[in-house]
């Protein structure tokens, strides 16, 4: 089994819920997004050539610095805050403002813009998981420019989703 971010776009009030009871349905989501074995290509492509502002928002994507009950969070020890990271308690998540700068960037970027940035060989030499990425665009292949032009825009569609509606997403990556 290969790794994965599942992106979910819930509601505010959804989210106010998630912060007092501490756990997730994912039947709450308004819609989701996986990104199986791509996510960190994707966030590898998005920030090649980009300022150090730019590369922080892109890699907020996939890792949030925000958590569900973030102050909970801040009072525990380094060990309860692993064991309480690991068993899903804590939940990281973009708000408005982190949704808002992620559509600006993405948006800008054109499919052109996308085909020119993917490198098989630099993402293989670079140790992107899952390190067999390739130029065959087949249908039935995985791991290459197709599988990253299809997720992207799937990102795009759910940032943009997310920014219209002020929605937050969890971010899920396992």
């Amino acid at each position: 089994m290969s790794q994965a971010a599942t992106l979910y776009r819930i509601s505010q009030v959804t989210f106010d819920e998630l912060n007092n009871k501490q756990e997730f349905d994912a039947d709450s989501a308004k819609g989701y997004s996986t990104f199986q074995a791509s996510f960190m290509a994707l966030e590898y492509i998005l920030s090649k050539g980009k300022d150090d502002s730019t590369i922080q928002v892109v890699n907020e994507i996939f890792n949030p610095q925000k958590l569900t009950a973030q102050e909970e969070f801040e009072s525990l020890t380094e060990e309860e805050k692993f064991e309480a990271y690991e068993s899903g308690f804590f939940i990281p998540y973009l708000d408005n403002s982190d949704i808002s700068k992620l559509n600006e960037i993405i948006t800008d970027i054109s499919e052109t813009d996308l085909i020119s940035l993917y490198n098989a060989d630099e993402l293989n030499n670079n140790g992107i998981y899952p390190e067999i990425w390739h130029n065959d665009n087949e249908t039935e292949q995985a791991f290459n420019m197709r599988q990253i032009s299809e997720d992207f825009e799937e990102l795009k569609s759910i940032i943009k989703k997310a920014k219209q509606e002020q929605d937050y997403i969890l971010v899920f990556v396992g």
